[in-house]
């Protein structure tokens, strides 16, 4: 199947890299020369937390749970997962760092009203897409609103 490069793709290709050569320069310019270890050790443990977390959770997500529910609901529930993931590893991180913190009047907010209130409006955003993903539900003439759905092909 060949996929076509419309202009709206390519605009977003384009602004992809030139977004990736600025956080490079970013980063190379702005970090000071100590933090590298750190940041190295970062970088390596998100590599690590997708290979460990992301992606089996994402397999898990596609074969037990989305097969089990309306079509309609699973853009929502997929972008839900996705950003479950993302807001739990965030809450380690600020956890972890409200722990090592030697002034508690740097971040003035409690650390569990900023996360009842982060899953709030993940919950309720998640909600949303799903009601309206059930009211436009299978979209007309397209054919079915998920490629799994499709009948497999006969060899002929």
């Amino acid at each position: 199947m060949t996929e076509t490069w419309t202009t709206g793709r390519l605009v977003l290709l384009g602004a992809g890299i030139v977004l990736v050569g600025v956080g490079v320069v970013v980063g190379l310019t702005s970090v000071p020369q100590g933090q590298w270890p750190s940041v190295l050790f970062w970088l390596a443990g998100g590599v690590a937390v997708h290979d460990a977390v992301l992606a089996p959770a994402a397999v898990v997500l596609g074969t037990l749970v989305l097969p089990r529910v309306p079509v309609g609901w699973r853009p929502a529930l997929r972008a839900g997962a996705l950003g479950a993931v993302v807001l739990a590893i965030f809450a380690v991180v600020i956890v972890v760092a409200a722990g090592m913190r030697r002034d508690p009047s740097v971040v003035p907010v409690p650390l569990t009203t900023s996360l009842v209130v982060a899953t709030s409006a993940l919950v309720l955003a998640v909600l949303t897409g799903v009601a309206v993903g059930t009211a436009w539900g299978r979209p007309r003439g397209r054919g079915p609103a998920d490629p799994d759905l499709l009948p497999p092909e006969d060899a002929d």
